[in-house]
């Protein structure tokens, strides 16, 4: 979505029938790499703008988590299309964002985030199988993609030098006004982070075997990526990349939303208490009333028995006991 969002006021330039490539170099750099784009059947621009505009919205309910896989699919033949449009605008990410929409088909992403209402329902042993089997080619293709950049750069004489950066960041597409210069005469930074960089990549494959080590592989990378970002205008890329590794933190993510629960329950159970708390005593009160004015009845109910069945000593001797004692509990 960042794409279509980013380019939308120059898609005609940047991807039109009429534009950089137009639709017969779209057509002709698509089929020297073996591959094909939509983009490139039509010359008409009505056509364009509808694959365009369709491409924009797909993508948008696929964030929300609209459509399931067959619109997934969807999407990804649309992204590509526009990918193979223009290849000289990507940055990387284009690649990675494909082979991800791809991978994603296999696994049960949207029972994980849609602004659907969820509904629990059984899962399957080959639903589990595919979706196991997705995540764990979403890892190891990212894991692989950190090794690799992390492997080239020890062999560059300027990554062991730490002066990389300072030549990236000196290149006119990856400027920033007022960040930029700053971080260029600060050479501790730029050498810190060339160091930090290599290292980040090289060893992130062995700390994402181990649990405990994830959160801090994952956070060291997406401030690498977030830099990436700012300082260089890679913000596809960064997002890209930012996702595949937010794949590792999903069971801390969990964790932290069932301690969360938990907690909120706590917090409601405590209100709860002190909301109850008058009430009960007020029940307790209506039932003292309600057994005493049942013992006051009873005692009632005696004496007039008392004095309609009995006569002599006897009747006056229990109607004087009972009456006391009932004058006594009334008075009490």
């Amino acid at each position: 979505m960042s794409i279509y969002v980013g380019q939308y006021s120059d898609r005609l330039l940047l991807f039109g029938p009429d534009g950089v490539y137009g639709t017969a170099g779209i057509r002709d750099s698509a089929a020297s790499i073996g591959t094909w784009s939509l983009y490139g059947l039509s010359e008409d621009p009505w056509v364009f703008e509808l694959l365009f505009h369709a491409g924009l919205v797909i993508a948008v309910l696929v964030m929300l988590g609209v459509g399931g896989r067959a619109l997934l699919a969807v999407h990804w033949v649309l992204i590509w299309s526009l990918y193979m449009a223009n290849p000289g605008l990507m940055d990387g990410g284009d690649a990675l964002a494909s082979t991800a929409t791809c991978f994603l088909l296999l696994t049960r992403c949207y029972s994980a985030f849609t602004v659907r209402r969820i509904r629990s329902e059984p899962v399957g042993v080959i639903a589990s199988v595919c979706n196991n089997t997705g995540l764990l080619l979403l890892v190891t293709q990212v894991v692989v993609v950190y090794l690799m950049a992390g492997l080239y750069k020890v062999q560059g004489q300027l990554w062991q030098d730490g002066i990389a950066l300072y030549y990236i960041l000196s290149v006119p597409e990856f400027f920033l006004p007022g960040v930029t210069p700053f971080v260029l005469q600060s050479d501790w930074v730029l050498v810190i982070g060339a160091y930090a960089t290599v290292l980040a990549s090289v060893f992130f494959p062995v700390l994402v075997l181990f649990r405990q080590g994830r959160p801090l592989a994952v956070a060291v990378m997406l401030t690498f990526h977030l830099a990436i970002a700012v300082l260089m205008g890679l913000t596809s890329f960064a997002l890209v990349m930012a996702a595949y590794d937010l794949l590792f933190v999903n069971h801390h993510v969990v964790r932290l939303h069932r301690r969360a629960a938990l907690l909120r329950r706590a917090l409601a159970g405590c209100r709860e208490e002190t909301v109850d708390e008058r009430p009960v005593e007020s029940t307790a009160t209506l039932a003292g009333e309600h057994r005493r004015r049942v013992e006051l009845a009873f005692c009632a109910s005696r004496q007039r028995a008392v004095r309609k069945g009995c006569s002599g000593r006897v009747g006056k001797y229990h109607q004087g006991t009972r009456g006391d004692r009932c004058d006594d509990g009334a008075s009490a």
